[in-house]
């Protein structure tokens, strides 16, 4: 469920450890609530990417599908090999992701036994008496329909609810009660429309002041697009200020390198023991990192001036006299997964571990969706932001890391492949041709149908080719 970057990584990874064709051939449907598979909505930010162009190159590099290898000589594509191990803009990663989803789309063509589904939302799942699963969808018109499969994978993204900012507090004192009046939230700052909308608050103010609330590579990113892309807006000295509760740390691909740049903020449980880096997951890469560097004065970099940081205290009056104070408060919190409502065998609702808490994790280790005791629930898999996956074991990561690990290249190859190899049967296992994938019969269930984009009505073909 979903055809952006996340769900389209299980099928990347699939093709990066030569099971692609074999995912098609068991039968793989994808449900995209848009107008095609890839881009989901990382091409309407107004950011650099955190994620290197080579990120984005390297599925496209491997394995033997043709219509992959071909996105490569793309003038898109070409920008993002340039980049290399630097950052590029989302725009181009959503028009990247775009392309990649019209090879894929081409690709599950091939195979009647698989499709996509566009303009076409998942409303509800239920687990039937024998483990499979049934989803109710809404296409653009309204029309509800029902699908089975063997498994389901939940990559439907991530959102900022306003009930979760009304329950926040930072420095003490409630958010959203507080600073409401002049309060947004990042996702709206990196959306459509939101640096504008930005200037537009700031426009006319001589020595504008914004606060940011967080600590995170949302917040950092937050920073620098509102240093560097807002031209009209002139911040002095001390004119931006991030309020963070933890520290934040510094990638290092060694402690070698670290220590000549004189950071010592680092311990062997911040060191992956697979890869040696330092803070792997913990640290700020690319942009987030070098304005970091910066403002901390890190490496001998050239200092910022128009912007502060204050790491905060749980009572904390200077740093509640100092957010009053500024004209734009934007809050980078986090954000919480969008997951299906889950019904059992017996129409009765699954209460997830998500639900549990304001940061309870999707997912366990093996990206399997908990109930709220925090058991995984048989064939229900979740990837994506948000999730709350924490890598473990043989795929690495500082142990000091408590958070949740995001990340595309992780996406497409640790995490996509713990999902592959979940869904797929064991190589060694021999298994009957599957007949073409069809519609079950429609029935009668306790649910609320979604509102709908417009658009063409989608339908699962009946033994034909999507």
């Amino acid at each position: 469920m979903g055809g952006g970057p996340a769900g389209l990584a299980v099928l990347l990874a699939a093709h990066k450890d030569g099971r692609f064709k074999e995912m098609l051939s068991q039968g793989l449907l994808i449900v995209e609530r848009g107008a095609q598979i890839g881009p989901g909505q990382i091409g309407t930010y107004s950011i650099n990417s955190d994620s290197t162009g080579d990120t984005f190159i390297d599925p496209l590099r491997a394995g033997t599908e043709a219509r992959l290898h071909a996105i490569l000589d793309t003038p898109v594509a070409r920008r993002a090999a340039a980049a290399g191990l630097d950052s590029i803009p989302l725009r181009d990663a959503g028009e990247l992701m775009t392309l990649v989803g019209e090879a894929l789309h081409s690709l599950i063509g091939d195979y009647p036994q698989s499709a996509v589904l566009t303009h076409c939302t998942a409303t509800l799942a239920q687990q039937q008496c024998d483990g499979t699963w049934q989803v109710s969808l809404t296409d653009a018109e309204g029309k509800l329909q029902h699908v089975q499969g063997k498994s389901l994978i939940l990559a439907t993204g991530a959102t900022q609810p306003l009930a979760r900012l009304q329950r926040e507090t930072v420095a003490g004192v409630p958010v959203a009660a507080r600073w409401g009046n002049r309060l947004m939230q990042s996702g709206e700052v990196f959306g459509q429309g939101g640096l504008e909308k930005v200037a537009s608050l700031l426009a006319g103010k001589t020595d504008p002041k914004v606060a940011i609330l967080g600590g995170s590579t949302s917040a950092m990113a937050i920073a620098h697009a509102l240093l560097h892309r807002m031209p009209a807006v002139r911040f002095g000295e001390g004119g931006l200020t991030l309020f963070h509760r933890r520290p934040m740390r510094v990638y290092y691909t060694n402690a070698e390198e670290a220590l000549q740049d004189g950071y010592t903020e680092f311990g062997p449980d911040d060191l992956c023991p697979i890869t040696k880096r330092v803070y792997r997951f913990a640290g700020l890469r690319l942009d987030s990192r070098e304005l970091l560097m910066q403002v901390r004065g890190i490496g001998n970099r050239p200092p910022e001036p128009r912007m502060k940081m204050h790491q905060l205290q749980p009572q904390d009056p200077e740093a509640v006299r100092r957010i009053d104070a500024v004209d734009l408060v934007i809050a980078a919190l986090g954000y919480r997964p969008n997951a299906l409502p889950i019904l059992d065998e017996r129409d009765e609702a699954v209460s997830l571990f998500a639900h549990t808490g304001p940061s309870a994790a999707l997912v366990d280790d093996k990206c399997r969706v908990l109930d709220n005791q925090g058991t995984p629930i048989a064939g229900l898999y979740g990837i994506g932001l948000a999730a709350g996956f924490i890598p473990r074991g043989s795929l690495g990561g500082e142990p000091s890391f408590s958070g949740q690990a995001n990340g595309l290249w992780l996406w497409q190859h640790d995490v996509g492949s713990i999902i592959v190899k979940a869904v797929l049967p064991e190589r060694s296992e021999r298994h009957e041709p599957p007949a073409p994938f069809t519609a079950p019969p429609a029935r009668q269930a306790p649910m609320r149908v979604a509102n709908q984009p417009s658009g063409p009505r989608a339908s699962l073909p009946t033994g034909t080719r999507a």
